[in-house]
């Protein structure tokens, strides 16, 4: 082909037209248009970076090594690139900065510069992690030496609107000019002053806590707060006070804990009660959870789990929530045992405005509790009138379906009483063995042919 007939459309753009191309990039990726051509080879080195990121993981991505010293060589290279990036900016204000490097031990000295680097150009959204991958829980951040120490120009900085930090050592109580802050996260650091930082945000947006430890938030009042994420944290106070008159968001994750709610939102988006790092309960449990369902009665999404569902009954009579929820789209988290039977059909019973209910399979975890005498053969059979069931549920999810018998049950009696269904949605889980899978498909086709539905128009979908 004749390159002089069909030129390089990209090549023959205006130098500041492939300047923005290049800036959308990440840095990595734009160091690599250096090789296209020789009109390529200097070009990165001169695109405004308002937004800088730099991932060790997206470096790394050419050397992949499990020899140990290759993986210190290579990091040695990335912090090296990350000089050489930041010393040919030009005394432009910096948007963002973002720093994901594991294990920094060796390099501190280097972080430190490159964190006063962002601060120097007032930076106003501030991300460093410095966790580990292959963390689980907060006990292994804890045991672990955390060497970065944040530079004293850091509480210093001005206009700071996101602040991100993980695995580093933080001391909320030092930032003297934090009233600008909209999102504030945290992963893998103790917080025990964390209340002096967030009594000093009023336009606080976005709170996130995540595998935290020594937490000690005793309240939160946020007339601006959206959303509000915790996650498998040690909390060093027994409860906390939340006034959260336009939160749109909450999630928790982790034990059960006593919230007390002066103030709700009346419209959220979304709400999330996983408790599945529970261990223990007592009779007040099931009580303390229905309170809290009561309190996010408003949201249009609601995700629940296992340890919720058989926690929210007693015996074979289900505790009653104090008023219907306005949830439109119910996410179950089950192994649809018969300890988890009451409460599934009471969460069913208690959306009467019900248009979307999945159920999310995941690994059986049997509360100890007194063993159900409820025949799984038997439990759906009967009539149950639901109000959601007569005139709004219209789709039914089944994620990680393996065509078992309680699943089956479930289905059968999901479709024979819902009038307006028309969408079941049947999703095989990742990596079955084919003998599983035969088994799954068949169970599919049993649901699509031989359950009977007075819904006109239903339609069942496998996919996987």
């Amino acid at each position: 082909m004749d390159s002089r007939r069909n030129p390089d459309k990209l090549s023959n753009l205006p130098n500041f037209l492939l300047l923005l191309i290049i800036s959308s990039l990440p840095i990595n990726e734009a160091v690599k248009t250096s090789v296209l051509s020789k009109r390529w080879k200097n070009l990165y080195r001169e695109i405004s970076m308002a937004n800088i990121v730099f991932k060790e993981s997206e470096f790394m991505k050419c050397y992949v090594s499990d020899d140990e010293d290759t993986k210190r060589v290579n990091k040695v290279s990335f912090v090296c690139f990350m000089h050489g990036w930041v010393s040919r900016l030009s005394g432009e204000v910096i948007e963002s900065f973002e720093i994901y490097l594991s294990k920094p031990v060796g390099f501190v000295n280097d972080i430190k510069s490159l964190i006063e680097f962002a601060v120097s150009k007032q930076v106003k959204n501030l991300v460093l992690d410095f966790s580990d991958p292959s963390w689980i829980t907060h006990n292994e951040a804890a045991s672990e030496e955390n060497v970065v120490q944040l530079p004293d120009s850091v509480y210093n900085l001005i206009n700071l609107n996101t602040l991100k930090l993980f695995f580093c050592k933080f001391d909320p109580s030092r930032l003297t000019n934090p009233g600008s802050l909209r999102i504030l996260s945290f992963r893998w650091i103790q917080l025990k002053r964390i209340m002096s930082l967030i009594s000093k945000t009023p336009f606080l947006e976005i709170l996130s806590i995540q595998n935290c430890w020594n937490v000690n938030l005793e309240s939160i009042t946020g007339n601006r707060l959206s959303e509000l994420v915790l996650e498998n944290c040690d909390f060093s106070v027994e409860y906390s006070t939340l006034d959260l008159p336009n939160i749109l968001i909450f999630k928790y994750f982790g034990k059960v804990r006593y919230f007390q709610f002066l103030r709700v939102n009346r419209i959220m988006k979304e709400a999330i009660l996983d408790f599945g790092a529970e261990t223990e309960y007592d009779e007040e449990t099931g009580t303390q959870l229905c309170g809290l369902l009561y309190e996010l009665l408003s949201a249009r999404t609601l995700t629940v789990c296992s340890f919720l569902v058989q926690l929210i009954q007693d015996g074979e009579d289900p505790v009653k929530l104090q008023a219907p929820m306005e949830t439109r789209h119910l996410v179950i988290k089950t192994n649809l045992l018969p300890n988890e039977f009451i409460g599934i059909r009471l969460m069913i019973n208690s959306c009467p405005d019900l248009e979307t209910l999945t159920f999310q399979m995941v690994a059986p975890r049997l509360v100890p509790m007194t063993a159900s005498r409820i025949d799984p053969k038997t439990f759906w059979m009967f009539e149950i009138n639901h109000k959601c069931l007569k005139g709004t549920l219209k789709v039914v999810e089944l994620r990680n379906f393996t065509g078992g018998l309680n699943e089956l049950n479930v289905l059968e009696f999901l479709i024979r009483c819902g009038r307006v269904l028309e969408r079941v949605d049947l999703y095989l889980p990742h990596g079955m063995e084919d003998s599983q899978r035969l088994k799954a498909r068949a169970a599919a086709v049993t649901v699509s042919t031989t359950f009977k539905t007075p819904s006109k128009r239903l339609s069942i979908f496998l996919y996987g």
